[in-house]
């Protein structure tokens, strides 16, 4: 068996929590009632406070307060409740099922990928583009692949993190070097083994080249470019970059290309609006941690 065998069907990794995969096949219905999702959710107290918990938040700021799962449906929208749900029971399960000999590493990960999705959602916002919330939930797993190398063998990932830090390689290149596979592959095999969304999979598939895909392109920019901001503002995991030039980083290049209007923004006050945001990022990983799912 190879290592990306293993890989996928360690325990954490073999099926995705039984909530995120009823509501994903209820969503394989057109005429989907939300009814039935609001049903599955109510049916996990843990999950049902944090959803809660979450609509409430500054994150959302909705104008009343939610105090059921129809009314969040009916305030979110059942799209973007459904892929915050989805986001939140994944999130919850692997933030608590995390190996304790690599709790650095780990709070590391989350921190990250955290606040990947939170500066990716407002730079949607910024850019007036709507994605439902999949670039928000795309943000928060788009580096899955790694956290499952972490979770096989902390010992080899601290190899690879070595590797980025005294060789000046890059992430994909150290995990090639260590693994044998890249953190890219390992997160499209687990995507396609969940059947997770096509919006999803282009974002943990294709992060790191999201010129080079076919669909979602834009939604998988903004993901990228909210996760080199990440990288060069101090919420990094090891990703190896040592200065980036915004203006010619491909994500950006892409997005001006799409809406031609970014050639002339102001970049720097720009990536400033957005570097406050990310400092609300906590928000979302607090509320997540409390309560284990």
């Amino acid at each position: 068996m190879s290592i990306l065998q293993e890989l996928i069907e360690t325990q954490e990794f073999a099926t995705l929590p039984p909530v995120a995969t009823k509501i994903l096949k209820l969503l394989e219905n057109d005429n989907i009632d939300f009814r039935d999702i609001a049903r599955i959710v109510e049916a996990d107290a843990s999950l049902t406070l944090k959803l809660l918990k979450v609509a409430n938040s500054p994150i959302y700021a909705t104008r009343t307060e939610v105090s059921s799962v129809q009314q969040a449906i009916v305030t979110l929208g059942l799209n973007r409740l459904t892929n915050i749900v989805l986001g939140i029971s994944i999130f919850s399960r692997f933030f608590f099922s995390s190996q304790k000999q690599a709790a650095d590493i780990i709070q590391k990960f989350w921190w990250h990928s955290s606040c990947t999705g939170m500066v990716a959602k407002s730079l949607a916002i910024k850019l007036n583009r709507f994605f439902k919330e999949n670039e928000f939930i795309g943000g928060l797993l788009h580096d899955i692949g790694k956290l499952a190398m972490i979770q096989y063998n902390a010992q080899m990932f601290r190899s690879v993190i070595e590797l980025v830090e005294t060789k000046n390689m890059m992430d994909v290149e150290a995990e090639l070097s260590v693994f044998g596979v890249d953190h890219i592959e390992i997160g499209k095999s687990i995507a396609e083994h969940w059947k997770l969304p096509h919006e999803l999979y282009s974002i943990i598939s294709g992060h790191n080249k999201p010129s080079e895909l076919t669909e979602n392109r834009e939604l998988t920019a903004i993901v990228r470019f909210a996760d080199v901001l990440c990288e060069i503002w101090g919420a990094d995991v090891f990703e190896g970059f040592k200065t980036v030039d915004l203006r010619e980083e491909e994500s950006w290049k892409l997005l001006c290309t799409s809406y031609p209007e970014l050639a002339n923004f102001d970049l720097e006050a720009f990536t400033f609006e957005l570097e406050e945001d990310f400092k609300n990022s906590s928000t979302f990983l607090s509320l997540i941690s409390q309560n284990q799912y």
